[in-house]
């Protein structure tokens, strides 16, 4: 039945998914199309449509819940029926509620204050405007994306008329769980009825257990009348003993003794918290008077009396070297190998590349050194020998001189005087000639007179 209503849209809210279903309403998550966003709605279910008592009751909660504007009551947006069936639009709170939060055990203190310290002031308001919520309980207490706690489901809530801001009323409605002793006779009630619910739901949260449990709702009802709860140390050795009188007090079986609104019970529970923390610090010792103590303790410690070996040991002397033993040479103490270092590796990789530079560096000068010498041998023409030049032509110029002195006729000195010697024109001695010819003095080669007298050491050219 609830089914087929997904998918449908109703009054402009897309319905999503089924999200809870009580006996009182089923709850959806929608798709509001004009704004865009997530809701949730509260829809009476169908079988309880001729239920009048039911329809007056879902009508009245709209109606209370209209007119608390809390930052931590959920908000209702939109009020509306289909096909005879009344709805509520209301926020939707995507962070689940304390009752997902116990599935894992205890909450922290310091989460469990910090949940306490939003909703005691919202149900506080709720009790200042004249209404009595009647239901408090983990899955009534719903969380946002952020975390913050929010107060939902006044659906047995009461409220009396406008004139009067007393909550009186009466009924056997609600958890049987998280019922107050009056609430679970029918008596009548005011708002401390809600502060021990309250009471009930932060017991749970620090034990991880509610203080009365049973078979039967009626059984449940019967111990919040009849039974004391248990210590909440002894369900939960990790909490203070600073609690327990706080929580004793807040589910205690007369009213009167009872606080006297939420913040009243969450203020003294923060008190009760920094009075643990205070007194751990305070009588924690410290590691100097712990060291102390146990150095006292040893030197008033009596000491253990030795007793003589028995009579049937005998002792073995200990050996005496009959020479001196050199003492054992220490060994040498093995350092423990640095590991390489990437400075390391660049140093040694860049003396490398220098090496590689310098070796390619030096071949390339030996090659062109060896192919400038081969072109230098290979190229070019012989180098004349002027020397041989030389000596050819003077050889020569002999020869034609000797062969004209023959021809001409012979000068016979006259007597008594002593013939001129020839003149000769020098060389230069700047001319290849010049220098030829010295190389050929140099020789061992005597001045040309006559052509039949060649020099002993003719220049390799004439050969």
């Amino acid at each position: 039945m609830t089914q087929s209503l997904i998918g449908a849209t109703i009054h402009g809210y897309l319905l999503l998914e089924e999200i809870a279903h009580g006996g009182m309403a089923t709850v959806y998550r929608a798709h509001q199309l004009s704004m865009k966003r997530d809701v949730a709605i509260k829809m009476l279910p169908e079988q309880l449509l001729h239920h009048s008592s039911s329809l007056e009751r879902f009508q009245q909660e709209a109606s209370i819940v209209a007119r608390l504007e809390h930052r931590a009551i959920v908000p209702v947006h939109d009020y509306g029926e289909y096909q005879g069936r009344p709805y509520l639009v209301m926020r939707f709170m995507d962070g689940g509620s304390v009752d997902d939060l116990l599935i894992d055990g205890p909450i922290p203190p310091e989460r469990t204050l910090a949940i306490l310290q939003q909703i005691a002031p919202a149900l506080d308001y709720a009790h200042r405007e004249g209404v009595l919520h009647r239901d408090l309980k983990p899955s009534n207490i719903l969380l946002d994306a952020n975390g913050d706690a929010y107060i939902t489901d006044f659906g047995i809530a009461r409220i009396l008329g406008s004139t009067t801001k007393q909550l009186t009323t009466s009924g056997v409605v609600g958890t049987p769980s998280y019922m107050s002793p009056e609430q679970a006779q029918g008596k009548d009630l005011d708002y401390r009825s809600d502060l021990y619910a309250l009471g009930v739901v932060v017991f749970e949260m620090l034990t991880g257990q509610r203080p009365f449990d049973g078979d039967t709702p009626y059984n449940i009802a019967v111990k919040h009348v009849t039974e004391p709860p248990p210590l909440p140390c002894q369900v939960n050795p990790l909490l203070p003993a600073t609690v327990e009188p706080v929580l004793l007090k807040a589910l205690d079986k007369s009213i009167e003794r009872r606080y006297t609104s939420a913040r009243e019970l969450v203020e003294a529970l923060d008190r009760a918290f920094a009075e643990a923390r205070a007194g751990a610090s305070a009588t924690e010792p410290s590691l100097q008077h712990a060291l102390r103590d146990v150095l006292a303790r040893r030197e008033q410690a009596p000491p253990v009396p030795v007793s003589p070996p028995p009579a049937h040991i005998q002792f073995v002397p200990a050996y005496q070297p009959s020479h001196m033993i050199a003492p054992p040479v220490s060994a040498a103490i093995r350092r423990r190998k640095r590991p390489p270092r990437a400075t390391d590796r660049v140093t040694w990789v860049t003396f490398l590349l220098v090496m590689l530079g310098g070796l390619v560096a030096v071949g390339l000068i030996v090659a062109y050194y060896l192919m400038g010498s081969g072109e230098a041998s290979g190229s070019g023409a012989p180098t004349p020998d002027l020397a041989a030049t030389a000596i050819f032509k003077l050889t020569a110029t002999r020869a034609a001189i000797d062969a004209a002195g023959d021809a001409a006729p012979a000068q016979v000195p006259e007597p008594g005087v002593t013939p001129a010697p020839p003149q000769m024109t020098p060389l230069p001695t700047n001319t290849p000639r010049a220098g030829a010819l010295s190389s050929a003095i140099g020789l061992g080669c005597e001045p040309l007179t006559s052509w039949s007298s060649p020099c002993p050491h003719p220049p390799a050219s004439f050969l």
